[in-house]
């Protein structure tokens, strides 16, 4: 069976992990053949002609999210081919404080389409977060991931065959100089006991194709993606481990200012704390049941085993998740 999948983010972290693992799997899938239909709005970069050479099965679009007609066009062409079957909605992250109303109506939108357009699979990459209790308290990006996952959970009601991936802390964020910030801020931060969800963002990719593999698994289901709940200690073992060095590091003194002045990193330590708790009180209840799903789509790398492995395929781009050491330096995330 021909299944013909859009990924928007393609050629991000998520979605290019996505597209490599559907096209060149390391089990054949002989009862389908899936086409990546992957979006772009200029097939002409690197990203994109990367993408472009993974196989003949990986077929550039241009559209942009920003703009609700090009993408309906591409669901309206594609029906000469059978049609768009699933859908992988990745969005980019504005940055910590940053607002996140465009990226709020670009989840939206593509959810509305999909639907239109009855497709059998629709997962959306959101974010790890405590619970539905706190629904209300989650500001900018979180809002808008908030919002979209109950607008696709609406419209599910009318038959949208959605699937939540809440992704836990990138192992990423703690590569280059501004990782380094990131571990002493979180290890300045937070309480020794506390505990941080772990996923490489390959294997969000790995996670995602397993659900796509096996759809009716999964439909209609919240899935968080983490390979590990670790404190900051034990991820500087792990690291040690894998690499016989300690975790990059800034003067402690540093990582205190960075609190101090960052409001967006404040929030991010309470988030953390409250997802920590709330694992361990049994007040999100279906948390590990949650987590247990995800990895029975596809068993995620630990910090270990990311670095002892070499990290991600891809190389590395600058500032991926919108951070820079000028923001965090003045309170600007």
């Amino acid at each position: 069976m021909r299944r013909n999948i859009l990924v928007t983010g393609a050629t991000g972290k998520q979605g290019a992990a996505l597209i490599r693992a559907l096209v060149q799997p390391p089990v054949p899938d002989p009862a389908n053949e899936y086409y990546i239909y992957a979006l772009t709005r200029d097939d002409s970069t690197p990203g994109a002609q990367y993408l472009a050479q993974i196989g003949e099965n990986v077929l550039l679009v241009k559209g942009d999210l920003d703009a609700p007609e090009s993408i309906f066009t591409i669901f309206e062409d594609a029906k000469s081919e059978g049609g768009i079957w699933g859908v992988f909605a990745v969005l980019a992250f504005p940055g910590l404080g940053v607002d996140a109303s465009g990226e709020e109506a670009q989840g939206k939108m593509l959810a509305d389409l999909a639907h239109q357009f009855g497709v059998r699979a629709f997962v959306y990459s959101s974010a790890m977060r405590a619970g539905p209790k706190y629904d209300d308290e989650m500001m900018l990006s979180g809002r808008a991931k908030v919002n979209i996952e109950n607008h696709c959970m609406k419209l599910g009601e009318k038959g949208l065959p959605w699937v939540i991936l809440r992704p836990g802390f990138f192992m990423e964020n703690f590569d280059n100089f501004v990782g380094s910030i990131a571990a002493s801020v979180l290890r300045k931060g937070l309480h020794e006991d506390t505990t941080v969800g772990m996923i490489a963002s390959e294997d969000i990719g790995n996670v995602a194709a397993g659900i796509f593999r096996n759809p009716d698994n999964y439909k209609r289901r919240i899935l968080v993606a983490v390979a590990e709940f670790v404190t900051m200690s034990q991820l500087d073992e792990e690291h040690q481990q894998a690499t016989g060095k300690p975790m990059p590091a800034v003067p402690a003194g540093f990582a205190w200012l960075v609190l101090k002045m960052n409001k967006a990193t404040q929030q991010l330590i309470s988030s953390i704390e409250r997802n920590n708790y709330d694992r361990l009180s049994g007040a999100y209840p279906s948390y590990d049941t949650e987590v247990r799903l995800a990895n029975s789509a596809y068993k995620m790398k630990t910090y270990y085993e990311w670095l002892a492995q070499g990290k991600d395929l891809e190389k590395e781009a600058r500032n991926w998740n919108q951070v820079s050491f000028w923001k965090m330096a003045t309170g600007r995330l």
